[in-house]
């Protein structure tokens, strides 16, 4: 996502904090999802737990820390996003065109290129298109419900983990859903006027949920247990960062004060707390992160935001090369095989789909639904 200009934001000299222009969002964003097409290898790969995964105990891994961050970084933009266009069907129409479209072709392109090409290679005495669940099926069911279907009959059927063709996609039902929710606080206010009652709101759930450490309730855990629930609390804290306690990260955070906050961090996965500390702790430092300039303009300079690409074509990119038994070859030409391979969809799919989706952003009316910020 494209950090939003400094015109018409809240109060504050940049976007929420960050300038528009001198931050390392889009280099942190590569890096988060990288960082996916790592994890994914060692699993989909057949190599083993991964040395995150080993230090938590089976508790973490680093591409579940790249979509909390992921997460985090969506929450503050997204708020930014509405705060400086508080209009219902422009948010919408914006957040559908940043999200939909990619998954859309990544699916089309698995059902009908990577799929083939395994059928091919494989078992053919069942027509391609009498599979079942066929092709087509794959593309419809998971237009709006992603991981409807997982599989093209018995396509993948190779690798550590056959019969699945992208894991990746679980992840955009919970950011869609996280987009409503913005949605909803913006319409009552409460990102804007009653900014500091949202805050308030979304800090409650985040101690109820540190609560829960203790065992308050019997009920509470069951608020707080999935994955989802964990990323959608990372979501909110982002949010709750970009509206309310903005100003805190370029003055009171100071280096030292992050370096701490990291280092709590990392210690919590090896001892297993850090699902209710994670919402409190990793925000103020990702955002942190990426108020510095170290890599500036890093989407400019490469000529595009190939992230969301990558995280959504990296699972079937490795698919295919597991199919082929490159992982035979070692974790080093497996993982270097489907970074190249994912990064050169990406780079497709940012020219091809992506970049020119979002140029269709000035089709929503400005006044469509506008909500009152004063």
């Amino acid at each position: 996502m494209k950090l939003p200009t400094s015109q018409n934001l809240p109060a504050g000299p940049d976007a929420g904090g960050i300038s528009a222009r001198h931050n390392s969002i889009g280099a942190l964003r590569l890096l988060l999802a990288v960082l996916v097409l790592y994890t994914h290898a060692f699993y989909l790969g057949g190599f083993g737990p991964e040395p995150l995964d080993r230090w938590s105990h089976g508790t973490m891994t680093a591409g579940q820390l790249a979509v909390q961050c992921f997460f985090v970084l969506s929450g503050w933009l997204v708020a930014v996003s509405w705060c400086r266009q508080p209009h219902l069907g422009r948010f919408a129409w914006n957040r559908l065109l940043r999200l939909a479209p990619g998954m859309w072709a990544c699916l089309l392109v698995t059902a009908f290129l990577f799929t083939p090409l395994l059928w091919l290679d494989g078992n053919k005495s069942v027509p391609f298109f009498s599979l079942e669940p066929g092709a087509w099926g794959y593309v419809w069911h998971n237009l709006v419900l992603p991981r409807s279907q997982i599989a093209i009959g018995y396509l993948p059927d190779r690798g550590a983990w056959p019969g699945d063709w992208n894991g990746s996609l679980w992840t955009l039902f919970y950011e869609g859903a996280c987009y409503l929710m913005i949605a909803g606080l913006g319409l009552f206010g409460l990102l804007t006027r009653w900014k500091w009652t949202g805050t308030a709101l979304i800090a409650s759930l985040i101690l109820l949920h540190f609560g829960t450490l203790s065992g308050v309730s019997g009920y509470l855990p069951r608020f707080y247990d999935t994955p989802g629930k964990q990323l959608t609390l990372h979501f909110l804290a982002g949010a709750a960062w970009a509206v309310g306690v903005r100003n805190l990260l370029p003055g009171f955070f100071s280096a030292w004060l992050v370096l701490g906050l990291a280092l709590l961090l990392v210690t919590s996965w090896h001892f297993r707390i850090h699902p209710w500390i994670s919402p409190l702790i990793l925000p103020p430092v990702l955002l942190w992160i990426a108020h510095r300039e170290w890599l500036s303009g890093f989407e400019g300079k490469v000529g595009g935001d190939y992230s969301y690409g990558i995280y959504v074509y990296g699972y079937p990119v490795q698919q295919v090369l597991a199919h082929f038994q490159v992982p035979q070859h070692g974790f080093t030409v497996y993982l270097g095989a489907g970074f190249t391979l994912a990064l050169a969809c990406a780079a497709l799919s940012w020219h091809l789909v992506e970049k020119p989706a979002l140029t269709l952003k000035s089709l929503a009316r400005p006044r469509l639904f506008p909500i009152a910020t004063a």
